[in-house]
């Protein structure tokens, strides 16, 4: 399958297509389009902030959490009994990143960007309830698991920085 082929699965997974879902995830030769469509989206960041750094950190940084969020939604969705392998995961999840594209949008992106993130929660839950064929009520428990793990370590992440600006600032 080429470029455009893998764009259209992305958004038949976008409209929740359980099949489209089963095909990418069992597709080995899915895992760079799901790759590139990632990094797409760092690029569509940079661009929307009107920044050259942010398009090239952007890039590294979208396909680095993207891995590292596949993982943890992996183990968790290990724990309570999936069967979908690390890749089985990804494939269709990256498949379906196009929708955080609209990050490109000037000034309105971080928004279109959290409208998105939000669809994203309800494609995840589709993704883990078919790939690792878990129950819905499971599927759904595991990606809000996640969601409240990512938000804790983020303010976790928050609370050391501003930590380290304050002592700065008294110290410094």
């Amino acid at each position: 399958m080429d470029f455009a082929g893998y764009l259209q699965k992305g958004i038949l997974i976008l409209q929740l297509d359980t099949e489209a879902i089963r095909e990418v995830y069992r597709d080995e030769d899915a895992l760079i389009p799901a790759i590139l469509f990632v990094a797409i989206g760092g690029i569509a960041s940079g661009v929307g902030q009107f920044s050259f750094q942010g398009m090239i950190l952007g890039v590294f940084l979208m396909t680095l959490v993207s891995f590292v969020i596949v993982g943890l939604l992996h183990v968790l969705a290990r724990i309570f009994g999936g069967t979908a392998s690390f890749l089985e995961l990804y494939r269709p999840l990256g498949t379906a990143a196009p929708l955080h594209w609209v990050l490109v949008v000037p000034f309105v992106g971080p928004f279109l960007g959290f409208l998105a993130m939000l669809y994203s929660f309800v494609v995840t839950v589709r993704v883990v309830e078919t790939a690792g064929e878990l129950p819905r009520p499971k599927a759904l428990a595991v990606v809000t698991l996640l969601f409240g793990l990512c938000l804790f370590l983020s303010l976790v992440f928050l609370a050391i920085m501003g930590s380290f600006l304050l002592l700065r600032a008294v110290f410094g």
